[in-house]
């Protein structure tokens, strides 16, 4: 993962440093050629056509040099202009419109002048079609004894750039603008008052540099700025000397810290902060620094002149808006769902349609919504889509997702965020494709960032103790915008080109907004609970509760919804879902080091860890440069304690729903409501037979309690007690958890009972997401869908022949009900059924009594707990039946053969009517020597396979079909499904006569209490037609199933390329390897190997381990137990720390038992492409004989 995970970042740097815009290229490169200054030419300026770049500069030190000290040579930057284009082209991302490279030298400093370099691309907004707009702009401004030279690249929209020339004018100003570029006003403005008063006259946002020489005397000025709250980026730092000290270092200036790896010493890296500018003189001066954010005694409310109206404050945010809207290109604005971006769309759609009218066009304005189907932002949105007229006035856009699409972009989202900061992350990915998405229609969008800053949007504020408190939190948290929210919108977006402007954020509104007094933000916590007045954001909400000038008003639902951030927003789960998945590529041991790896800012959870690898790899030396939030969340750095969020995110993801989400069949929350719309029971049963104890919600209840998510408490429903959470443990009886092992650990123990594969989970994830919302008849027919779809895909992926018809089932064990309810329907009810089992001990514990009609389990799957004295399943009483071991007492194989010859021989005698059992891979992989064939097509006899452990190849199983033998098969073993789901295969022969047989007799076979705690119509196939009606009359599905089913089939779809004699060659090579690993080690013994199980017995002394002693090894072959034997040597503590899952131990003898090795599906797929699964085996392997050797240790310390 490690070796991928750096070659993917090493191609991503590769492609950024060297991807050409072939299309800009010939658009723009014939147009602009060189381009003079805006007066008379400078000599010492080369200006070369327009390559692809970004916001860079680079300019030598002549303000700190050593006297005659020589610039430094080696500043590539400086010194080769294809360093200079190549530089750029990593961040073309932010604006291929126009771009251009421009270099020289400035001032008349010994023993050379000051070279400069500027890159810059332009996204152009304003002026789009004039080639003059494109920077850097290099210009030339008389003065009173002789002139300026001004270099300018700038980052940004000037709002007020009309007012900023025409102040300068007003002042004496008379040299004529070349352009429409709102930026070129910077220039002018600096070059008639200065750099500080300059960046204080911008209204808008920008980042710009600017080198200056004045001409007469030679001397050379450096400034650069950031806008007041920091919606966009600026970094500098300083080139290392690398000839001799006495060479002078170079300043070097991007928008985004990629192009400044590998041209600055990182230590010397810096963010410019938001509302500073920088000269080499006085280095950071912070210029925007109003009353209200310096001064904590701040409250004009308290003075009874102060007087800030409601009327106010909508006109204020309402010119914010249309301020934002200068462009001279089609926009949007991205409608979240939340108040905060409805807010702006209720302000922004008259004013749209205004300006559209004016020039004749009413086409609707395009809006982007991001999330997983039936979210709380999705939902919301559509919502307000309706409310503001529909298509007719909003074109609306929704970027629906699953969570295994984005995985593999997280590389990238880190690479383009420059942050290893967890909670931005978060809501970075599904930014990433909203921006993506918006970006392919337009060039700019508004969006509803900063409103929870200036008016307590988070809901830990209902925990203030004081508005004053509330006051300074919320300058505090103003104050980290740049680092944060305003961070992720600015790099998200132009990672795609696109420009996001923020009118909450503008400066006089937020002057006015936080002069607002602090009590009238205050939050409610019992509103919080039932959205009501007085929750987060109340005062806000209250504003904008009325109609906007087109007769529109945000939905109630909408309006008093709760606060939800992004990553929240999108899915309920989302977040978890996420943190279990990278999580798991983080090994404990990395944890464990992670304050020696990273003592910066160290990451305190796997998934701070995750991130903060994949930001080292690229920006490695640059994270101080990254402001996390204290305490690694923002509601930790608050000056209360809030039980509302913790470093993972929101506690209690309930609060973000709300009425427009559909009822879900499967909610995206993690609920412990045991309130679902959805019913896996059946309705309660008259008579005293069996009794319903609550099972609706059993299953899942104990997962959600054990801290699983809403899916995984889904993937344990419709089971047996096999797949109940023990709450005290975590997990099943098997030790498993319904979420896939961690990355570091080795399974091996597919032939027992499986967690789902990252495969199986990712795949039933995506399912489950598709189920979402549905309930009563939708849930039905949806599941129907599935199931006909599993049936399906089972049988072209076993390769069945023709006629075969498949029944699904929860279990292998339970699968043991259907050969005895067609005998019946074969037969008739006056024929004594019996039914011979072979291979006690070696198959599952609830076959044999489900073979004569007897219930195996506390638990079932459609009814839930039983209780009372019923041990039978009603309609399959009177059943006989034999069972033979598989094994002697010594150990020795039974003759199950013959064994069942002399059974069927009896039945015939008396009568009877057989069915006739044949094991295929039991629990060491034993295999019956004979699979008798159905007598007759079924009529004397019939005959099962057992073939659940899926160990077998397509011409074993046509064989067995040909033979009109019902095989019984599942994918929780080999294929690697969470326990369990199983099958009957129904060959063609006897399909065909159960065709138009009617459901057998009695009915009650098919109630509650018979097969219909077990199956629903949907399992049926079509041959099975008369019992699909006997079970559909309660409207009933088991999503459970259908979640594991879809788990096991993605398993058997990984390995269906490989044909039969490449993977029974594989698996003999494994086999034999692993048994000469085990034989190898002296206190090991490969007992017996029968294909891809390994059978061991362990030493202890001169006897082998016994069966309750084999428990304890196979509770600590998962656990690390290195810290409970002192007197391992490392190499075995190392065997011993491995977390390792093997097959549980089986009684084969009186004077032993074994534990076993399996290879599953994922193992035999990694097998097959590499030797990784050799190095796990061997590691299973050293642990077994570890635990073998310090038993007595280990046994003695109690764990």
């Amino acid at each position: 993962v490690q070796q991928i995970r750096l070659q993917f970042a090493h191609k991503l740097r590769t492609y950024h440093r060297h991807h050409t815009n072939h299309q800009a290229m010939l658009r723009l490169g014939s147009v602009l050629g060189r381009r003079q200054l805006a007066g008379k030419g400078a000599a010492a300026t080369r200006t070369t056509k327009r390559e692809m770049c970004g916001l860079l500069a680079a300019i030598d030190d002549v303000w700190t040099q050593r006297g005659g000290a020589a610039h430094d040579p080696n500043v590539p930057l400086l010194s080769d202009a294809d360093s200079l284009r190549n530089t750029t082209k990593i961040l073309y991302h932010r604006g291929p419109d126009g771009y251009q490279v421009s270099s020289g030298t400035v001032g008349n400093s010994t023993p050379t002048p000051a070279r400069w370099s500027m890159g810059h691309t332009r996204l152009a907004i304003v002026d789009p079609s004039n080639r003059f707009a494109d920077m850097p702009f290099n210009l030339e401004f008389p003065t009173e004894g002789g002139k300026k030279i001004v270099h300018l690249a700038a980052n940004g929209e000037v709002y007020n750039h009309i007012e900023v020339y025409d102040e300068c004018v007003k002042a004496g100003w008379e040299t004529p603008k070349i352009s429409g570029s709102d930026c070129e006003s910077i220039a002018h403005a600096y070059a008639k008052f200065g750099g500080p008063k300059t960046a204080a006259m911008l209204d808008g946002m920008f980042a710009f540099v600017i080198f200056e020489e004045d001409a007469q005397t030679g001397k050379v000025k450096a400034f650069a700025a950031r806008d007041p709250v920091g919606i966009k980026p600026l970094y500098y730092g300083r080139t290392k000397c690398s000839t001799s000290s006495d060479d002078a270092a170079a300043y070097i200036f991007s928008s985004e810290l990629k192009a400044l790896v590998g041209h600055c010493d990182p230590s010397t890296v810096v963010a410019i902060p938001p509302g500073h500018y920088w000269t080499p003189e006085e280095g950071l001066v912070c210029y925007y620094n109003p009353e209200w954010l310096r001064n904590d005694d701040y409250a004009p409310w308290e003075d009874e002149s102060h007087n800030v109206t409601d009327d106010d404050v909508r006109e204020a945010f309402s010119k914010a808006v249309k301020k934002r809207m200068m462009s001279d290109v089609d926009y949007g604005f991205f409608l979240s769902g939340g108040v905060d971006s409805c807010i702006v769309a209720h302000d922004l759609l008259p004013f749209w349609r205004e300006e559209r009218a004016a020039i004749g066009d009413d086409r609707p304005i395009s809006t982007y919504t991001v999330g997983m189907e039936n979210s709380p932002d999705v939902m919301a949105a559509k919502a307000m889509v309706d409310a503001l007229g529909g298509e007719k006035h909003v074109q609306h856009n929704i970027r629906s997702f699953t969570p295994d699409e984005v995985f593999d972009l997280i590389p990238k989202i880190v690479y383009h965020m420059e942050t290893y900061e967890a909670e931005l992350i978060r809501s970075a990915i599904p930014n990433w494709l909203l921006a993506e998405r918006a970006a392919q229609d337009v060039k700019m969008v508004l969006t509803g960032e900063g409103a929870d800053e200036l008016f307590a949007g988070y809901l830990y504020f209902q925990d203030a103790p004081s508005p004053r408190h509330a006051q300074n939190e919320l300058r505090r948290i103003y104050g980290m915008l740049g680092n944060i929210n305003l961070h992720r919108t600015d790099r998200m977006t132009m990672a795609h080109g696109l420009e996001a402007r923020v009118p909450f954020l503008d400066t006089e509104f937020t002057r006015l907004a936080m002069s607002i007094d602090p009590a009238r933000k205050m939050v409610d916590r019992e509103a919080v609970l039932t959205n009501s007045r007085g929750r987060e954001k109340t005062f806000l909400r209250e504003l904008f509760e009325g109609p906007n000038d087109n007769g529109h008003s945000i939905p109630s639902p909408v309006l008093w919804r709760a606060k939800a951030m992004q990553c929240e927003g999108v899915g309920e789960d989302w977040v978890s879902i996420l943190q279990r998945k990278v999580s798991s590529l983080v090994s404990d041991a990395e944890m464990a080091d992670a304050h020696i790896t990273y003592p910066v800012n160290t990451p305190h959870t796997k998934e701070e860890l995750y991130y903060r690898r994949i930001y080292d790899e690229n920006f490695h030396g640059l994270e101080h440069v990254v402001k996390p939030w204290e305490g690694g969340g923002r509601a930790m750095g608050a000056a209360w304690k809030s039980d509302m969020y913790t470093r993972e995110g929101l506690k209690n993801t309930n609060l973000l729903s709300h009425s427009l989400q559909q009822k879900a069949a499967f909610s995206t929350t993690s609920s412990s409501s045991s309130s679902r719309s959805f019913s896996t029971a059946a309705q309660s049963v008259e008579g005293p037979a069996v009794s319903i104890q609550n099972f609706d919600m059993e299953a899942y209840n104990a997962a959600l309690e054990s801290g699983y998510s809403d899916f995984e408490a889904s993937l344990t429903l419709g089971g047996d007690d096999r797949s109940l959470i023990k709450t005290d443990v975590r997990t099943n009886k098997y030790h498993i958890k319904p979420v896939p092992i961690e990355s570091t650990s080795v399974f091996r123990g597919s032939c027992t009972g499986n967690p789902p594969t990252q495969r199986g989970y990712d795949a039933a994830m995506e399912l489950f997401a598709k189920l979402e919302g549905l309930e009563g008849k939708d849930l039905c027919s949806a599941v129907q869908a599935v199931y006909d779809d599993h049936r399906s895909r089972l049988s072209a992926l076993l390769n069945l022949p023709e006629g075969t018809e498949v029944v699904l089932c929860p279990s292998g064990s339970d699968a043991e009900y259907i050969p005895i309810a067609i005998a019946r329907a074969l037969k008739g009810d006056d024929v004594h059924i019996t039914n011979g089992i072979t291979q006690l001990s070696e198959i599952g514990a609830g076959s044999a009594p489900a073979a004569v009609g007897k219930y195996f389990s506390t638990h079932v799957p459609l009814v839930g707990r039983l209780s009372g004295e019923r041990e039978v399943l009603s309609g399959f009483e009177n059943l006989g039946g034999i069972t033979v071991s598989a094994r002697d007492n010594e150990g020795n194989v039974v003759d199950a053969a013959t064994e069942m010859d002399n059974f069927a021989e009896e039945a015939f005698a008396r009568g009877a009517y057989p069915i006739i059992h044949g094991v295929f891979g039991g629990k060491t992989g034993l295999r019956d020597s004979k699979m008798a064939p159905s007598l007759e097509g079924g009529d004397k006899s019939l005959s099962v396979v057992d073939a659940c452990q899926g160990r077998f190849s397509t011409d074993e199983l046509h064989e067995w079909l040909n033979q009109d033998s019902l095989v019984l098969f599942t994918a929780s073993k080999f294929y690697q499904a969470p326990p369990f789901c199983g099958a009957v295969l129904i060959p063609k022969g006897v399909a065909d006569k159960l065709r138009g047989t009617p459901a057998p007799q009695p009915h009650t076979m098919f109630d509650a209490e018979g097969l219909g705690g077990f199956l629903t119509e949907k399992e049926m196939p079509p041959c099975l037609q008369s019992w699909g009606e006997m079970l559909g009359q309660e409207r009933r599905s088991n999503v459970g199933l259908a979640l594991r089913w879809e788990a096991g089939l993605a398993g058997m779809e990984a390995l269906s390329h490989v044909p039969d004699d490449v993977r029974i060659a594989a698996v003999d090579n494994w086999a034999g390897t692993v048994s000469n690993m085990v034989n190898g080690e002296d206190n090991l013994d490969a007992w017996c190997t029968e294909r891809s199980i390994v059978s061991i017995r362990v030493q202890k002394g001169d006897g082998w381990l016994s069966m309750s002693e084999l428990r304890d090894l196979y509770r600590w072959m998962s656990m690390d137990v290195s810290g409970l034997v002192p007197d391992a040597t490392e190499e075995e503590k190392e065997a011993l720390s491995q977390s390792t899952y093997i097959g549980q131990p089986v009684h084969v003898s009186d004077s032993h038992a074994i534990v076993r090795i399996a290879l599953g599906v994922e193992s035999l797929v990694s097998y097959l492409d590499d030797t990784k699964t050799l190095q796990e085996d061997q590691a299973v392997v050293k642990k077994l004989a570890a635990i073998g050797k310090h038993f007595a240790t280990l046994k003695d310390s109690g764990h």
